[in-house]
């Protein structure tokens, strides 16, 4: 089994039409068939809500369907683990990161996992990162 730090672009594509959903799912069924453990901080649940509630807002989703998926996802077997507080500054300013993004590239450096994300190839905390990140791509 892989391990992999899961950023919230990759999971909501498991629920939500994205351009890159079928790849997204191929992780997903990689998951559901034990040959991948998936890592998230706890900001990834507040994420997945928050693009979830942004949906209902704009009228492109149901609000019982946003609460089923939140459920749903609140359900999977996901391993949360903390980033080192201590460093998701540093990092993000040394990454050119979002403080946001920094807590998953933090997590990724603390564990030596690679973080399986949808950004795109030429993002600068991306590039950074090399091998330690994986692209969901169309």
């Amino acid at each position: 089994m892989i391990d992999r730090i899961l950023d919230a672009s990759v999971a909501i594509a498991w629920y939500l039409p994205e351009r890159f959903s079928m790849a997204a799912r191929e992780w997903r069924k990689r998951f559901l068939d034990q040959r991948v453990r998936f890592i998230v901080p706890e900001l990834h649940y507040w994420e997945i809500g928050n693009v979830l509630r942004t949906y209902v807002r704009r009228g492109e989703l149901d609000r019982e369907l946003a609460l089923e998926i939140y459920d749903t996802h609140l359900a999977a077997p996901l391993e949360v683990i903390a980033p080192n507080r201590e460093t998701v500054l540093s990092t993000a300013m040394e990454y050119g990161a979002t403080v946001y993004d920094s807590v998953y590239i933090s997590l990724a450096l603390k564990l030596d996992v690679p973080l399986l994300t949808a950004e795109r190839t030429t993002t600068p905390w991306v590039v950074k990162l090399g091998e330690k990140v994986d692209i969901v791509r169309e």
